[in-house]
């Protein structure tokens, strides 16, 4: 009697480590989303019901009359639950081990073969005395013994997939599988033996606790070797990322057609090599070079073809160019050339004109002639000027003179200083003139939800409406507002235009919730009582701090950024969002976005530019897309002009767009009609797009 009792104890054990090893596998199941831990938690489920089952049975034969038809519901049970437990112990090996989920029809056919098997063991001989020995061989000895096989065939399945690894549970798991195994058949034999000959072995009390101990090992390898898998992905996560930086930083500083370094690395280098030359009392050259008809090339070449004879462009003008130079790509059809140590203006001139002249060479494409006409613009530092994005500039605008007027090279003639002054007086009389006149107004250009196919917001957009020059964007007066002091008042005229547009949107239309994105600048940003005076406006305009998006630059972020993550984070407190506003042009570092902690990212539009035809681009915009995707944040990307770009755009899984493609910085009454229909604009774009969509990289 005291054997019976300590099998059921047994049992019953095994069935609550058993249950509990399968809400384990469950919880990893919904926190790793390994595929193969479903079938295993099943397994582990039906093995916890089999053994529940086997001790009531146990215990229901050692009473005096157990009823015939309950032992043999029972039992049929525990056949079943035991057969499925090896069923599902099968199929998750399986899985693990090929990383594909068992087809449904054939997951079907064998969980009812299992279930028939079980049906069908439990029928034979249920109630003939004479057929006692029989039923036990079937019902346990062999039982033991598939279960045994099912155990060794898993060690080995994972032993072959796990051997790569070289990690503790690649051995460690096939060890503990094949011992439970070998457990299981012994128990097979064990069992045989003692049925065929009426007898009990005398160890029969340390099998039970054998098996509990083996039990045990086997969830310990299966909870190593879960974590080892999500250490791995993690490290494999964090070296893609850092590789996704460094591809990031790269195709920031450079163009991605040519390989020259962009507007960016130019500006830098170009702020070295003026401060150096500015010591040494010497001359920096800048050469802006156009290439003429790029667009006709480009309708007649195509694209791919087009950016090789760029290619091949640039070969040839740096083959021009002194050892010292610089040359990098700053748009389609543009190039700027720093030329250091140049001496004297006359010297400068004359070794662009060579430049220009030696590079009009015709190209060879296929075997024809392609002549490429340039032009070129120069200034010099310090004589024209000694900021290295004003010097670009001033070599972009020479250059689109020597366009104008058919020449190939012309030199910035530098304005008088005896006339800036009067003209920063006018400029600064109109400034605030139309800071008091109310003259700058808000247009509106829409953000568009990929998920709700729908127009949940507006970015504002400021514009001036001078009464002599008409409607002017920022860049013509901004900078001078800084300059003058201007830029406090013109920040509170914008914040009450948009809080009060915000307002009418939300009361006036019956539509689903609008918010309005409002650009801080780096002045504002600093103040510290932006949160306070901006709870006080939502208040003062009964407008939701919620539906207010506040968009900041990196650059800004980062001029202190231990103020800079306070701020932000006192605006979340009182609801508004926080977008990074062009991500991708300043720091960019992973770790600042990660302490930031923004609410949007908004890619810069030189992510979006070249999507349609460089594979390489849209790889790492979706692996950026990804990673900032990880960090909890919805990322929003700009500068979307074409219904192919929008179609890669979903398919990278960016959140929210804007662009030309789906309106226009407009006055608010131009987008009346489609707020009241949200999905207008969606539907706008949508029919062109199915053609990027359908592609795959």
């Amino acid at each position: 009697m005291q054997d019976i009792e300590m099998i059921v104890a047994v049992q019953v054990t095994q069935a609550v480590f058993s249950l509990l090893l399968a809400a384990l596998l469950l919880a990893f199941l919904i926190a790793f989303k390994h595929r193969f831990l479903r079938h295993w938690a099943l397994s582990c489920l039906a093995m916890s019901l089999y053994l529940a089952s086997a001790a009531a049975l146990t215990q229901m034969l050692a009473g005096s009359t157990p009823d015939p038809q309950l032992r043999l519901l029972l039992s049929m049970f525990s056949q079943i639950m035991a057969y499925l437990h090896v069923l599902w112990l099968l199929m998750g090996a399986w899985e693990a081990a090929s990383d594909r989920d068992v087809p449904r029809p054939l997951n079907i056919a064998l969980v009812t073969m299992a279930v028939a098997i079980g049906v069908g063991s439990s029928l034979i001989v249920p109630f003939d005395e004479q057929g006692a020995a029989l039923r036990n061989l079937i019902r346990f000895s062999l039982l033991h013994a598939i279960t045994g096989i099912a155990f060794a065939v898993t060690a080995v399945m994972l032993f072959r997939a796990l051997r790569v690894a070289g990690s503790i549970s690649s051995y460690l798991v096939p060890l503990a599988f094949s011992g439970y195994g070998l457990y299981m058949i012994y128990l097979a034999g064990a069992s045989a033996w003692m049925t065929l000959n009426n007898a009990l072995l005398g160890h029969v009390r340390l099998l039970g606790l054998g098996g509990f101990l083996l039990q045990i090992l086997i969830g310990y390898s299966i909870v190593i070797w879960l974590l080892e898998i999500e250490r791995r992905r993690a490290l494999r996560a964090r070296s893609d990322a850092e590789t996704a930086q460094q591809r990031l930083v790269h195709f920031r500083m450079h163009d991605p057609a040519t390989g020259l370094p962009n507007r960016r690395q130019l500006q830098d280098q170009l702020a070295t090599e003026v401060s150096a030359a500015t010591i040494k009392r010497n001359r920096v050259a800048v050469l802006a070079i156009g290439l003429h008809r790029f667009k006709l090339i480009s309708q007649a070449l195509g694209w791919q073809e087009t950016d090789r004879m760029v290619r091949r462009l640039s070969v040839q003008l740096r083959q021009r160019l002194p050892a010292d130079a610089t040359l990098g790509r700053i748009g389609d059809r543009d190039f700027v050339v720093i030329l250091p140590n140049v001496g004297s203006r006359q010297r400068a001139i004359d070794r662009c004109k060579e430049i220009l002249g030696a590079s009009a060479e015709p190209l060879v494409h296929h075997g024809q002639e392609v002549f490429l006409a340039l032009s070129g613009g120069l200034c010099m530092a310090p004589d024209d000027q000694i900021d290295a994005v004003a010097l670009i500039e001033l070599a972009q605008q020479a250059q689109m003179r020597a366009v104008s007027s058919g020449q190939a090279l012309v030199v910035h003639q530098s304005v008088r200083a005896a006339r800036q002054p009067h003209d920063l007086i006018r400029l600064e009389q109109e400034l605030r003139a139309g800071v008091r006149e109310r003259q700058f107004e808000l247009h509106f250009q829409p953000l568009v939800s990929i998920r709700q196919r729908r127009v949940t917001g507006f970015e504002t957009l400021l514009r001036w409406n001078h009464p002599q020059r008409g409607l002017l964007t920022p860049g013509t007066f901004l900078q001078e507002a800084v300059r003058l002091g201007i830029l406090d008042d013109l920040e509170d005229q914008i914040l009450h235009q948009a809080l009060s547009q915000l307002h009418e949107w939300q009361n006036d239309l019956a539509v689903p919730t609008v918010t309005a994105s409002i650009n801080l600048s780096a002045q504002r940003f600093q103040q510290p009582d932006l949160p306070g005076k901006l709870a006080e406006l939502c208040e003062q305009m009964q407008v939701d701090p919620h539906d207010l998006h506040l968009e900041i630059t990196e650059s800004t972020a980062m001029q202190d950024f231990e103020a800079g993550l306070n701020t932000i984070s006192r605006l979340r407190e009182l609801g508004c969002k926080v977008c990074l506003d062009d991500f991708g042009t300043g720091y960019s570092s992973l770790s600042h976005l990660r302490r930031l902690q923004v609410d949007y990212v908004k890619l810069d539009r030189s992510f979006i530019a070249n999507l349609e035809r460089d594979r390489h681009e849209r790889d790492l915009t979706r692996a950026v897309v990804d990673l900032i995707h990880s960090l909890g944040m919805t990322v929003l990307a700009e500068g979307v002009e074409t219904r192919q770009q929008l179609g890669w755009l979903i398919q990278c899984r960016v959140d929210v767009v804007q662009g030309f493609l789906l309106g226009k910085p407009r006055p608010a009454a131009a987008y009346r009609r489609a707020l009241l229909d949200p999905q207008l604009i969606m539907r706008a774009a949508a029919p062109e797009r199915t053609r990027a969509t359908a592609q795959s990289d």
